[in-house]
């Protein structure tokens, strides 16, 4: 899959900026593919229940089960987190009953896909925090701009009624991560301060948190449109004492894995949603939110850049880390389940939202055609058997 051409190049040439001309002028040339494909996702073996009454009988078999979990854990459908963390695979067991609940052995894979694939997210602990949504009034809904988002309402014609749920869930899903990320950015420039950072990653920093607020409203905007009712956030779940980066290889870490990879692949899905989507207020909404992840991701290369100046080869290590672990998730499968195709789809993709497969693809992409040239031409990365280019200066 080639992303769009001239974002692409348009994207590259920023980031490389830090590599010099003549090594921005090669990847731009050939922008090779990268990766080597990689090992399946690691598996395990866990008890998984599903509520069954008395009435309905006996527990299902094994297919039917697994079909039944499919429904239940199914990723990307911006109902409930907690249930697309995980993929079942198989189930390995006949049912036991248990409290009103049906329960199988079923092996389970981690779904490592980015289902919004937008904004900087908040993490703790290895987890990604989202608010919970909720009824709302207008406080968290889109404001006119002068390119005309926010100020259109999408065309609901000709959608069915499961249509809209699902454009309503993703576009919610979207918004909850855009939310996320004005807390994101806010710690971001804490660690920031905390480590000696220039002023200039500092302001930047503050600038991409505002950004974030408008990309939430937007979203939150067009999931009220496709839902029929206005929906925000609630309180963001916020602990008491927020964590600093605790050394400089530890931010240029997380900014690397949040803002190299996680922000530059977020630009080119939503410069390819934009480019798919024809509803005008779809359009309007994904250009302001392509242009400024497009900042957002030019700010962590630069960031990534003044670590390593700043703290040297243990950083270097720390980051180069990073993009062998984006490498590596090349050529995985996109999680199995029950997805809209056919005509459904190409409706879906005309209001901004794109099955999870073609999301894993996209992701693939990105890495390969932006994020990883990119790092290779810095001496952050290297493709299996190529000697390591020499670290710009």
């Amino acid at each position: 899959m080639l992303l769009d051409r001239s974002f692409r190049r348009t994207l590259l040439a920023r980031l490389l900026l830090s590599a010099g001309p003549s090594a921005a002028a090669a990847l731009l040339v050939a922008a090779p593919g990268c990766g080597e494909p990689a090992a399946e996702a690691e598996s395990a073996q866990q008890l998984r229940c599903f509520d069954w009454f008395d009435e309905l009988g006996a527990c299902l078999d094994r297919d039917a089960a697994l079909e039944e979990f499919r429904t239940i854990y199914r990723p990307c459908d911006g109902k409930d987190r907690e249930l697309e963390k995980d993929t079942i695979v198989s189930v390995e067991s006949d049912a036991t009953r248990r409290d009103g609940a049906c329960c199988y052995e079923v092996i389970v894979e981690e779904n490592t896909i980015d289902c919004a694939a937008v904004g900087r997210p908040f993490s703790l602990d290895g987890h990604h925090l989202t608010a919970a949504p909720r009824p709302a009034e207008a406080g968290w809904l889109a404001r006119a701009t002068a390119s005309g988002a926010g100020g259109q309402q999408p065309s609901l014609a000709d959608l069915t009624d499961e249509e809209r749920e699902t454009l309503a869930g993703g576009w919610l899903r979207s918004a909850l991560e855009e939310h996320a990320s004005v807390a994101s950015f806010a710690r971001f420039a804490l660690d920031l301060m905390a480590h000696g950072a220039p002023s200039s990653l500092v302001e930047a920093a503050h600038i991409a948190a505002l950004d974030e607020v408008g990309h939430a409203r937007l979203g939150f905007s067009l999931a009220t449109a496709y839902g029929g009712g206005p929906v925000g956030p609630a309180a963001f779940p916020m602990s008491p004492a927020v964590p600093i980066a605790a050394d400089l290889a530890a931010l240029a870490r997380a900014v690397a894995e949040e803002g190299c990879v996680g922000e530059t692949v977020a630009a080119m899905i939503a410069a390819e949603k934009r480019a798919r989507a024809e509803d005008p207020a779809v359009r309007a909404a994904l250009e302001v939110i392509a242009e400024d992840e497009a900042r957002h991701a030019e700010l962590a290369w630069l960031t990534v850049a003044w670590a390593i100046g700043a703290g040297g080869e243990p950083v270097r290590r720390a980051v180069a880390e990073v993009f062998e672990a984006a490498a590596a998730s090349l050529g995985r499968p996109p999680p199995p389940g029950a997805e809209p195709g056919g005509g459904r789809a190409a409706a879906l993709a005309t209001h901004g939202h794109l099955a999870v497969a073609e999301m894993r693809a996209l992701q693939g992409a990105a890495l390969a055609q932006v994020v990883l040239p990119c790092a290779r031409a810095l001496g952050l990365w290297k493709p299996a058997g190529a000697a390591r280019p020499a670290a710009s200066a």
